[in-house]
């Protein structure tokens, strides 16, 4: 899978045109606490993908204690707050592509963002997995819900970048976010509980937060 990048498209290019800039309070926040960021957290996402694909195929029973049981952490199991972040996606082949495919989606975020932001994209989206796992008494059982959330954000600005899936298949960035929400969206709403659909929009709270500001800005600019 390459990543390729088309010289004639300006570099600032978003979904449907849409001003996207980094909400205010985004900005006053990176000022104050900046260097709190975690350094190359989008690496780090990689790698714990990585290492929970070699524990399931070694010892796939352990993966039972990975994930994020609200029972478990009141009971003292506070280790899986932290745990579901390493189960993987997939457990075939396949993972090669979508972990390489991850890994230059957060390339992108982290050129566009910054360690800051990228780190703040993250734990809101960490936090509100956290919480509707709690609030709607969920197991959560993968990281699909946090990935999915870096997709739509790459995805919204810069739609028109292309991946050449197989080194064969180009797509470019904007089909392949709405691809896997239509493919999330079906999987929740009609093989999922209503719980686990509440759960994922908690889990893309830090996509509402970044870019709704900017569709409404833009929306109401165009409007007048």
């Amino acid at each position: 899978m390459e990543i390729e990048k088309n010289e004639s498209v300006p570099k600032k290019e978003t979904l449907f045109g849409f001003d996207f800039q980094v909400p205010r309070w985004i900005l006053f926040l990176e000022r104050k606490w900046g260097r709190f960021s975690i350094p190359y957290a989008g690496m780090l996402l990689v790698l714990f993908q990585i290492i929970g694909f070699i524990i399931a195929k070694v010892h796939p029973e352990w993966l039972r204690r990975f994930t994020l049981d609200p029972d478990a952490v009141l009971h003292g199991e506070f280790y899986r707050l932290f745990s579901f972040l390493f189960i993987p996606v997939m457990d075939n082949f396949l993972m090669l592509f979508v972990t390489w495919f991850f890994y230059y989606t957060l390339f992108l975020l982290r050129r566009e963002w910054g360690d800051f932001k990228l780190s703040l994209y993250f734990v809101i989206s960490w936090a509100g997995t956290i919480a509707g796992a709690f609030l709607f008494h969920e197991v959560i059982s993968s990281f699909i819900l946090i990935e999915m959330t870096f997709f739509f954000a790459v995805g919204t600005l810069k739609p028109r970048y292309r991946f050449d899936f197989f080194f064969i298949l180009p797509i470019r960035m904007k089909w392949i976010a709405l691809i896997s929400m239509l493919l999330l969206l079906v999987q929740l709403l009609f093989f999922s509980a209503w719980s686990m659909t509440l759960c994922l929009f908690l889990s893309c709270m830090n996509y509402f937060l970044f870019f709704i500001p900017g569709f409404y800005r833009s929306i109401r600019l165009r409007t007048h």
